[in-house]
């Protein structure tokens, strides 16, 4: 009988485990767990009609006078260049879309200052993809960044959590250099588009500010960001503006208005240009860009140094290819995949010895052809000098990101006692 007992209980467990396996697999094999549809928005067409924004112009959307200011200040406002019903139409899309493990999990762990992120939103909606690939900000994209042909190699939706973040409002002073999977050698654009009217200040405030010329400097962050400086870039924003950034150009969300602001976010790239993405970026780990881009944790198959294209960074200008408008091959994240990236960036971050007496950064970087090895909020980590290790994360000592950090874990202690 007990013989009996065991033989019957060994079944059950292995019925168990097949069905939880089964579980497993189903589960991550949908959408909410990828945060991305792999079919890549399947049938989808271009069914916006952009006239109003192109055709029937009477004048440029991005004139010269923009394109030297986006080379001079790393930012631009193009102003009033979208019918405010199209984005009324684009919000109403995005407020209909169900939450993925991006929201649902990670900002309710590692990113408290959002209340809403969501990633590769062209995957997963044709209207999305519309405004990403199909629509006029490829080309302005293009225009601004003075290049021939332009990849898309991101569109995000990023709310934030205004009062609701538990660490307070703050400023998040940072180069997007970090999180962008090619060479800081190739030109690059952030077109933010706002689904409601914003500026720096309340009642709708906590737009994104700049420190103009930035982008220039990659290697050293500005000390001066205060109000005083005549470097620092606070646009207010009516709903149909356009908001246009270089990837390295130093910005934050003001972190004054603490307000619930609502916004997309399409990212482009030139081309042609590499693939890099290496366990080189600290913060690495369970956060978006790791997500999005890191090799066996997106699904783009990439190798270090290949060409970057393909579904996951489809062409957008001069025109869309059919060809990369395909299913995406390659397998959803996994734990494991995301827990080993972290591991590794955590082992170069030590193995550098950042901050502390052992330091050998000075001996193991160098720029070649524009290449630096190791990135990090305030931009490349290039000595042992200027960086230091705050909360496992290193930090420029003249930057913003070690004063950030530091009134975060203070705002933090406050709200425990």
């Amino acid at each position: 009988m007990k013989k009996f007992s065991l033989s019957k209980l060994a079944v059950v467990l292995s019925v168990l485990a097949a069905v939880l396996g089964v579980c497993i697999s189903f589960v991550k094999s949908t959408v909410w767990w990828a945060g991305y549809d792999k079919q890549n928005c399947p049938g989808c067409r271009p069914i916006i009609d952009w006239s109003e924004e192109t055709t029937n112009r009477t004048t440029a959307a991005v004139t010269s006078n923009h394109i030297r200011a986006f080379k001079k200040d790393g930012v631009v406002v193009l102003k009033s260049l979208i019918s405010p019903s199209k984005v009324v139409d684009l919000a109403t899309e995005v407020e209909s879309m169900t939450d993925t493990f991006m929201t649902s999990v990670l900002t309710k762990t590692v990113l408290p200052s959002y209340r809403k992120y969501e990633h590769k939103l062209e995957t997963r909606s044709e209207i999305i993809r519309d405004w990403a690939v199909h629509g006029p900000l490829a080309k302005w994209a293009a225009d601004l960044m003075d290049v021939s042909e332009a990849r898309l190699y991101n569109a995000e939706k990023i709310y934030s959590a205004g009062n609701d973040n538990p660490m307070g409002c703050n400023t998040a002073w940072h180069r997007d250099t970090l999180s962008s999977p090619f060479p800081t050698t190739a030109k690059s654009i952030t077109i933010n588009i706002y689904l409601d009217d914003i500026g720096a200040d309340g009642p709708n405030g906590d737009a994104l500010i700049y420190i103009k010329g930035s982008h220039n400097h990659l290697v050293s962050p500005p000390s001066d960001v205060t109000s005083s400086s005549d470097l620092l870039f606070e646009p207010i924003l009516k709903v149909g503006d356009v908001l246009a950034h270089d990837a390295h150009v130093y910005h934050t969300p003001s972190g004054r208005g603490c307000w619930h602001r609502r916004s997309l976010q399409f990212r482009y790239v030139e081309s042609p240009t590499r693939f890099t993405f290496a366990p080189n970026r600290f913060p690495n780990g369970p956060i978006p860009w790791t997500f999005a881009h890191a090799p066996n944790v997106a699904p783009h198959r990439l190798k270090e140094g290949s060409a970057l294209e393909g579904p996951w960074y489809p062409m957008v200008y001069p025109k869309p290819l059919e060809s990369e408008h395909v299913p995406i091959g390659g397998r959803a994240w996994s734990i494991i995949g995301v827990l080993g990236v972290a591991k590794q960036s955590l082992n170069i971050a030590a193995d550098l010895g950042i901050g502390s007496n052992n330091c050998v950064v000075d001996h193991v970087v160098k720029e070649v052809e524009g290449y630096y090895p190791y990135f990090g909020f305030d931009g490349p980590v290039t000595s042992c000098e200027n960086w230091e290790m705050v909360n496992q994360i290193p930090v420029h000592k003249d930057g913003q990101m070690v004063k950030n950090l530091q009134k975060m874990e203070n705002n933090k202690n406050k709200s425990k006692k």
